[in-house]
């Protein structure tokens, strides 16, 4: 039997004018991006179109990466397709926890705009770097890690031979030196504002704590993933994973592999970029793969989700 995973990218998966052509596909999504424009306090559309590099800066980011995987997500859900469970990366935790209705769209796109201006400060007092390793283990970079010392940690673990390291710059540049030592085959810094998904991040997720305590929190209607423990969401354990999340490591490659252990077979991808459809197939190239990132995507998508008896 088959079952079926949305996944949702994050940060750095943005890229101008995303997610705005789904707007022709479906007319309901003027009434939300009116709503966006309330909550953000910005016309989302002309941050998205502007060429001056708004949406790389995270306060933007977060946000709008968010929003521009919901306007997806919504038009796939005229399809009346319903997944088995739902997985994010790192920020794109948030889209599937609205997909899963813990949270509604207003009160998801409120607490990821408190998250990035949190994090945006945190850059500003802990200023940081993340690289990404490519060719070696996760053993070998957690070694190269402990090599360094305190100051730079594994944050991703993206695909077997894939992980992503953060931690202050200097250590940052001490430990690409060492990974290419080691026989990686790449060692190159992402073009990201801090060094999140460390310790450098815990006064931000300490703050984030004290909003976040406010919050009601839905039932969900299917499983979600979490980065932090690879395993579904404990109702209960919600608000505290939110706020660990901001600190720890990413759990791809283990969240990936206990859904295909609890019987998934099918990801579909919502949202800006392809990055976790390779990842996914990098970590088990027997599982089935699609992905929905622009409106011309969802004729395509209806196809697929039919072939394999998804949708009727």
């Amino acid at each position: 039997m088959h079952k079926l995973a949305f996944v949702f990218a994050g940060q750095g998966s943005q890229y101008v004018g995303m997610g705005l052509d789904f707007h022709e596909l479906n007319p309901d999504l003027a009434r939300l991006e009116e709503e966006a424009n309330r909550i953000l306090g910005y016309p989302t559309k002309d941050v998205i179109l502007s060429e001056e590099g708004f949406i790389h800066q995270t306060k933007y980011t977060q946000p709008l990466v968010l929003l521009s995987s919901i306007y997806a997500y919504e038009s796939l859900y005229t399809l009346g397709v319903m997944p088995d469970a739902v997985l994010g990366f790192s920020l794109g935790e948030y889209s599937a926890y609205y997909a899963a209705g813990l949270f509604s769209f207003g009160e998801v796109l409120d607490i990821v705009k408190v998250r990035a201006m949190y994090m945006d400060e945190e850059t500003l007092t802990h200023p940081g770097k993340m690289a990404a390793i490519l060719g070696l283990t996760r053993d070998q970079v957690e070694t190269v890690c402990q090599e360094v010392g305190e100051g730079v940690y594994p944050a991703n673990f993206n695909s077997p031979v894939q992980t992503v390291i953060s931690g202050i710059e200097d250590k940052i540049d001490l430990a690409i030196e060492k990974a290419k030592a080691m026989g990686a085959k790449r060692a190159i810094k992402l073009n990201v504002s801090g060094a999140f998904h460390s310790p450098l991040m815990q006064d931000a997720a300490q703050r984030f704590s004290a909003y976040i305590l406010s919050k009601e929190v839905s039932k969900p209607r299917i499983a979600v993933y979490l980065n932090t423990t690879a395993k579904p969401l404990q109702v209960a354990d919600l608000k505290s994973e939110m706020v660990k999340q901001m600190y720890s490591s990413v759990r791809f490659v283990e969240a990936i592999l206990q859904m295909k252990n609890d019987g998934f077979t099918h990801f579909l991808e919502i949202g800006p970029g392809t990055v976790l459809s390779g990842l996914i197939k990098k970590i088990d190239p027997d599982l089935e793969v699609a992905h929905v990132e622009r409106a011309h995507d969802i004729k395509d998508i209806e196809g697929w989700l039919k072939n394999h008896g998804f949708i009727k």
